[in-house]
Order: structure tokens, then C-alpha cells, then sequence
């Protein structure tokens, strides 16, 4: 499918079912409860642990079904799947899993470039020097900073920058990566089967990395934009919110997933 049938596809889908879509929308209300209840002053000690609860748990089922709207356009389902509650809160524990490995991964990298480049090292010298500063009569921000060793602020500048521009290319290639990752658990519910990095890259160079980062950057354009019109829906008093979380919240999920279900499904 080329962006412009997964854009079309993706937005009538949510829709493909009127019943199953508004049991979704029902569990992302009750996702949500433990927010916006006490926002309206309902707040009492028991009702907000039974809240945090059933958030937890409603999370997991959400989430899980995400899953299966993927497998679902990665095999061509025309509607939304069926719910299974007891899988679905499975596959939604063993999806978060397989997040935080992915998180973890380029975090650990992270600190170790930032350590190796000085910049913990450098960052503690330059607070005990301001610090000093500040014991000696120091005010204001330019003395404080003045008294910073020049090689010390050096090297931290350098660390920074060596530091962040490490961060954004892991975070743009272990988000892609993790985005397939998900497609091959999706598909084949096997936490270990998201963790295969050379099949997954295997996948992402038969669809195009290209293709994959321009379908991305669209999809979450029009996300945003939408995001957008249910802000000013919540705007309206008292039902404001509760209409933009009923249903642009879970039409949002549900177009995002199943743009990536179809991008995905020539892998």
C-alpha cells in the first residue's frame, strides 16, 4: 500500500465497527477515570486506590488490543478484533516489557558516552565551583558562572554536545526499530521474536527505511492535528472532556496502530 491508502485506510478504520469501537472507547473512559474524576473534586482515598486499580489493569487491556489491531493490518483484517480481555492484558504486560528493553538499551548507552566524555565529572566541578562562588559573596548568575574554570565549562560543553547528538541518533534508530520490533511480536505474540535486531532490521530494509521514517513523521502529524481538535473539544465545560476522551482518544490509538499494522505489512 502506498502512504495515501494507508492514511485513508487508517482513518475509516476506527469506524469499521460502531460496537467494538465504543467497548474501546468505553475502557479508555475507564483508563481515565483515576484523572479526571478527582479534577471535578471527587477525591476520596479508597475511590482513588479502586481508580489506580482498574487504570492499571484497563492500561494493559488497552494496550494488548493495540497489539492486535497491528497483527490485524499486517494480515489484512478489515475490522477492528475481537475482545479478549485475559490475552489481551497479556500480550499488553509482555508489550510495555518489550518498550523498556528498547528504552534501556540506547539509556545505558547514553550514560556511558556521558561518562566516558566527562560530563558527570565536569558537571560536579562546575557545581562545587559555583557553589564556592556563592560561599564567597556571589549573586548573580554571571559571577557565579565566572567562576567556573574555563576547562572545566569546555568540557562540559563538549560532553553535552557529544552526549545529546549520541541521544537523538539512538532515539531515532531504537524508536524505529522498536516500532518493528512490536509489528514481529504483534504478528507472532513471542516477546523474543520483537528482539531479533537482525531480522528486524532484515524487515525495515525490505520496507525502506525511508518509506518507514517519511510514513512515521505523516501519521503522527495528523495524530498531533487531531490531538489538537479534541484539546479545543475540552475546552467546552463539564462534557468537553469526557467527548474528547471518549472518542478522540481512541480514535487517535486506533488510527496510529493500524497505520503502522499496514505499513508493516509487506514485511
Amino acid at each position: 500500500m502506498n502512504l495515501r491508502e494507508i492514511i485513508m485506510d487508517a482513518i475509516k478504520y476506527p469506524i469499521s465497527d460502531t460496537r467494538k469501537f465504543l467497548i474501546f472507547c468505553a475502557l479508555i473512559i475507564l483508563m481515565s477515570l483515576s484523572t479526571i474524576l478527582p479534577s471535578y473534586g471527587l477525591k476520596n482515598d479508597t475511590l482513588t486506590l479502586i481508580l489506580t486499580l482498574v487504570t492499571f489493569v484497563v492500561s494493559f487491556i488497552v494496550l494488548g488490543y493495540s497489539v492486535d489491531v497491528i497483527k490485524g493490518g499486517t494480515e489484512g483484517d478489515d475490522t477492528l478484533p475481537d475482545f479478549d480481555y485475559v490475552k489481551q492484558f497479556v500480550l499488553g504486560i509482555k508489550a510495555l516489557i518489550l518498550d523498556i528493553i528498547y528504552f534501556i538499551i540506547p539509556v545505558i548507552i547514553v550514560i556511558i558516552v556521558a561518562s566516558a566524555s566527562g560530563l558527570f565529572t565536569s558537571f560536579t566541578e562546575a557545581i562545587y565551583a559555583s557553589i564556592d562562588a556563592v560561599s564567597k559573596g556571589a549573586s548573580d548568575f554571571t559571577s557565579i558562572i565566572a567562576a567556573i574554570p574555563q576547562s572545566t565549562m569546555n568540557t562540559f560543553t563538549n560532553s553535552l554536545t557529544i552526549t545529546l547528538i549520541v541521544a537523538i541518533i539512538l532515539f531515532i534508530i531504537f524508536s524505529l526499530m522498536s516500532f518493528t520490533g512490536l509489528v514481529r511480536f504483534a504478528k507472532s505474540g513471542s516477546g523474543i521474536e520483537g528482539l531479533r535486531f537482525k531480522e528486524i532490521l532484515k524487515d525495515m530494509r525490505k520496507i525502506g527505511f525511508v518509506r518507514i521514517i517519511v510514513t512515521l513523521i505523516v501519521i503522527y502529524i495528523i495524530a498531533f492535528a487531531l490531538t489538537l481538535v479534541i484539546g479545543a473539544i475540552g475546552l467546552i465545560p463539564y462534557i468537553g472532556v469526557f467527548i474528547g476522551i471518549f472518542v478522540g482518544v481512541p480514535f487517535i490509538l486506533l488510527f496510529l496502530y493500524r497505520a503502522i499494522g499496514l505499513l508493516y505489512a509487506d514485511a
